[in-house]
């Protein structure tokens, strides 16, 4: 650490600036580190809100509308078994006025109005929602909805994934403004039905995902199960219910507020935004009008707990920043391969261990490398022995010495060579000098020699 440090050819000035330098960057680190230890402590058993929107540049995400079941309900004894019918319409929604279109020749995917004239759409008028229902074009009951057969009464709506129906933005050719559609259903029972409200349970959501990469693309379409929840609508109402989809991830504190492992608990839920337009002009008609906010379609809600590799990174983090400016000053430090268990932590049979073995490789009659003068030799050493215990300390402790290994095999398959190429030339003669053995193309020549030869 950079506060032990101290080099005996510096000034005196600088080694004291040095030093009360090194003093307050490790009073700063204790410091830091006493903060975030508190800190962990006081809340690693509270959970963190974190909440982001499903925005990359890289995966495309789309939606399609939520599957639901819907029930006709009374607040009496009533159960008749009425006939409830259902019709499904796309409406398409001008973001920067808020207006809704119907195309002139009703056509219910996506992809059959994309790219059409704005003269192509009229209008919609809630009021006459009640007059879509006798549109033979107009999708009945039998097209995306199926009886429940657990009651009989109630109706399940399934989202068309036909032609990727998803929740899209259609482009109308002579409009500077984006259309996104929305769905708009009309429920109708018989009049003599004693029912007076819907009550609505959302079920799943289909999600597709689309990444690509320079190298590959994918798409998974996934069906995502809805948290329970139940709406209601009255009967001969227009509601209109703006939605977006939240996705939870719960971590427990036994795993994530330790040890950081995986959410043990994803969910899904819907949160609708409900408004209450006029009664429809015949109260045979309920109207509901389903759309995706605007704002945002996917939130994801994450509850964390504060964990350990957080402090520690944080930790580590400060200490590099530090480090780093210590550096910048002072330059680098010097190198240890030795920590605190060799020097002091370890137990004392561990530590003797460890001397021992470092002693028997090097300590030699050339004396200890780096401890002691090399002026000053024992009797009977030479300098070479000196280098070379000096050399297996660099190799062991600090250098890489793989590619010179390396080198040292190609130095010797090539005076391998080199030597089997004499032998040629004196065979075969005085062609080939003595000199021109240290050339490049002689060796070449020799390489050549040597393969015919073989």
């Amino acid at each position: 650490m950079f506060l032990f440090e101290s080099r005996t050819s510096e000034p005196k000035f600088f080694s004291i600036f040095r030093f009360f330098t090194a003093i307050v960057f490790s009073f700063a680190l204790v410091f830091y580190a006493w903060n975030s230890f508190g800190e962990f402590v006081f809340s690693f058993d509270k959970p963190t809100l974190y909440l982001s929107s499903h925005d990359n540049s890289f995966v495309a995400v789309n939606y399609t509308y939520p599957r639901f079941k819907i029930c006709p309900r009374t607040l009496g004894n009533y159960n008749g078994d009425d006939s409830l019918n259902i019709s499904l319409y796309k409406l398409y929604s001008d973001f920067s006025s808020s207006k809704l279109y119907v195309p002139n020749d009703y056509s219910f995917y996506d992809y059959e109005n994309d790219n059409k004239y704005l003269n192509e759409f009229h209008p919609y008028n809630f009021n006459q929602s009640y007059e879509l229902y006798s549109n033979g074009s107009i999708p009945k009951n039998s097209d995306f909805f199926i009886r429940d057969y657990d009651n009989n009464r109630c109706r399940i709506f399934t989202p068309p994934f036909i032609n990727s129906e998803f929740a899209n933005i259609v482009n109308i050719v002579d409009s500077p403004n984006k259309f996104n559609n929305e769905l708009l259903f009309v429920i109708t029972l018989d009049n003599s039905s004693m029912y007076s409200y819907f009550e609505i349970n959302f079920e799943s959501i289909n999600i597709s995902t689309a990444s690509s990469t320079m190298l590959s693309f994918s798409k998974n379409v996934k069906n995502e199960s809805l948290n329970p929840n139940q709406y209601f609508i009255t009967r001969g109402q227009y509601f209109i219910y703006e939605f977006n989809i939240k996705s939870i991830s719960h971590y427990s504190l036994a795993s994530y507020g330790i040890l950081g492992f995986k959410a043990d608990d994803n969910s899904m839920n819907i949160e609708i935004v409900e408004k209450l337009l006029a009664p429809t002009p015949d109260t045979s008609y309920t109207v509901l009008e389903l759309r995706f906010n605007s704002d945002y379609y996917l939130l994801h809600q994450e509850v964390k707990y504060q964990t350990v590799n957080k402090f520690v990174s944080s930790l580590g983090g400060f200490y590099s920043a530090i480090s780093g400016v210590f550096f910048i000053l002072f330059g680098a430090s010097r190198l240890s391969p030795w920590g605190i268990c060799q020097k002091w932590l370890c137990c004392w049979s561990y530590r003797r261990s460890f001397k021992r073995k470092l002693a028997s490789r090097y300590v030699s009659r050339a004396g200890i490398p780096l401890a002691e003068d090399p002026r000053k030799l024992p009797p009977g050493a030479e300098l070479r022995d000196r280098v070379a215990v000096l050399e297996h300390l660099l190799k062991e402790y600090y250098i890489d010495a793989y590619f010179l290994e390396k080198l040292k095999t190609t130095r010797k398959r090539y005076l391998d060579l080199r030597n089997n190429n004499r032998e040629i030339v004196k065979i075969l003669g005085d062609d080939i000098s003595d000199d021109d053995l240290m050339d490049n193309i002689a060796l070449e020549h020799l390489e050549e020699g040597s393969i015919k030869n073989v």
